[in-house]
């Protein structure tokens, strides 16, 4: 009789493991979706102050990026003693030069549709040949 209200109870714990899972999943959801529109509306406000255009790894601790910043697009270089602003650039040059980069989500959309496109196979249709011929 012991046993059977052992098994009770691992199902019992179980299933509230499953519910705590469950509960702790939504609310994080609506943490990040609330927290996000919050912080996208803050981002929206402070007119987009600083955006990275580009950046370059030199070494382990030494890169180079360009920014812009107010209005202005600048070279900085940054290492083990901190930040330095190397040289102002044409802004119009920059945009001309630059590679639009994808969100995560166009990335993620990209490759699910890839991975959903048929895939061409040669196998041959029924009553043809291989294609490698008859004699192959």
């Amino acid at each position: 009789m012991s046993g059977n209200g052992a098994a009770a109870s691992y199902g019992d714990l179980l299933v509230t493991s499953i519910v705590m899972l469950a509960v702790v999943c939504v609310v994080a959801f609506v943490v990040v979706k609330v927290i996000g529109r919050f912080l996208a509306t803050g981002r929206v406000r402070g007119a987009h102050l600083l955006d990275v255009i580009a950046r370059v790894p030199l070494e382990p601790r030494r890169s180079l990026y360009v920014v812009e910043v107010a209005g202005k697009t600048l070279l900085v270089g940054t290492s083990e003693m901190g930040l330095s602003v190397l040289s102002e650039l044409d802004a119009g040059e920059v945009r001309a030069r630059a590679v639009p980069r994808q969100s995560f989500g166009e990335l993620v959309r990209a490759a699910w549709t890839r991975r959903k496109a048929p895939v061409a196979t040669s196998a041959p249709a029924p009553g043809e040949p291989p294609a490698g011929g008859e004699g192959a």
